[in-house]
């Protein structure tokens, strides 16, 4: 276990760096929409199956798995009063039924050989949807380079969780270029801003009682986190439960308002004794709808007074996206110091490492990398 209050240490157990490049996220973001900006959508692609044309589209999905995708939840529940078209969100192999012509898939897989993705790919193109891909290299970005498909090719050798600046806010830059919203890249640029302010705040030098994710941390050590959020922040308590358990090696587990007051608050009913092990993260905003602050409070009253700890992580900012950034960051530093706190390693994830050795028997990519040859041109 290392002590929250030693820099040195926390170092030490840093071997891979994730701590130190969470630093710098808000150079990752700018890099990031940079990166995007220069990518430049076509007109029309051609593929044996037919010339898919690119422009506005009338509905868009965002395929991939874990680490990835996670950003395109945060996407579409900052967008779902503002933008006009259904946002998907596909964690699966193939697409969903009504995909087709007129309708943008963006492919994300961080090391580009994540096999659900790559046969959403692969199907995205068959049935002629305006495809654009983010990765960092992998069978993915050969895919592109053989098809033609607008590829944004991000920095490698990190693994997905870290770089998730990398893998979201390009989403808001090609939303933006492909007409379905106004200023998301100005929104960007801010939260980059926001990030860069936070993280002095947050990090190693800064002591426990004057930085927010080390309190959070300290406070989870041996016990299961259950994090709730609520509209623009329910996608970031999911993304936090998901940190909680690769990084910090924990179950943990989420919800939202208001579903959760419909069924698992009677769980609440338990036993002490039961509930103790549990410890409640609350997201919450200073812009919170009244009807959703009301079921907050209510909720803390009736039932979640009875947990081991009940902790609250305000978001800042001035936009529903800083406030889902804020409230991301902060729980994503604390993941790691709940790891170093803990003793273990936050970057090795050996359960998931063995079911990939295990799924790769069935040799799905190489299959998928012969149905996307038969679909390219020369």
């Amino acid at each position: 276990m290392v002590s929250l209050d030693d820099p040195m240490a926390i170092r030490k157990a840093d071997e891979h760096g994730m701590l130190e490049f969470y630093m710098r996220w808000a150079d990752a973001a700018r890099d990031a929409i940079q990166r995007a900006r220069a990518i430049e959508l076509p007109t029309e692609l051609r593929t044996r199956k037919g010339v898919i044309r690119y422009g506005q589209p009338e509905a868009l999905a965002i395929a991939g798995m874990g680490g990835s995708v996670i950003g395109g939840d945060i996407l579409r529940d900052i967008l779902q009063d503002e933008v006009s078209v259904p946002i998907e969100v596909w964690r699966d192999y193939g697409l969903p039924s009504w995909l087709g012509p007129g309708h943008m898939v963006v492919a994300i897989s961080y090391s580009g050989n994540t096999e659900e993705t790559l046969v959403a790919f692969s199907e995205a193109l068959k049935r002629g949807c305006m495809v654009i891909a983010i990765t960092s290299g992998g069978y993915l970005a050969s895919l592109c380079r053989k098809t033609g498909v607008p590829l944004l090719e991000v920095p490698g050798g990190r693994v997905t969780r870290m770089s998730f600046p990398y893998l979201f806010f390009p989403l808001l830059v090609f939303l933006e270029g492909s007409g379905l919203a106004r200023g998301l890249c100005d929104l960007a640029e801010r939260a980059a801003g926001l990030l860069s302010s936070m993280a002095k705040d947050l990090g190693p030098e800064t002591p426990t009682e004057e930085n927010e994710a080390k309190r959070l941390a300290s406070r989870l050590v041996g016990t299961v986190p259950l994090v709730y959020g609520f509209g623009w922040l329910k996608a970031v308590a999911y993304r936090l439960k998901t940190q909680f358990n690769e990084n910090s090696k924990v179950p943990s587990f989420s919800n939202w308002f208001p579903p959760m007051n419909h069924h698992e608050i009677v769980g609440w009913e338990a036993e002490e004794e039961l509930l103790r092990v549990f410890s409640v993260v609350l997201l919450r905003s200073r812009g919170e709808p009244p009807e959703i602050r009301r079921r907050i409070e209510l909720t803390k009253e009736i039932a979640l007074e009875k947990a081991s700890n009940l902790l609250e992580i305000w978001a800042r900012g001035s936009s529903k996206l800083e406030e889902a950034i804020s409230a991301l960051y902060i729980g994503d530093i604390a993941s790691l110091y709940l790891a170093f706190a803990r003793g273990v390693d936050p970057y090795r994830t050996e359960s998931i490492s063995a079911l990939k050795r295990g799924m790769a028997e069935l040799r799905i990519a190489d299959k998928v990398e012969k149905e996307i040859e038969g679909l390219a041109i020369g």
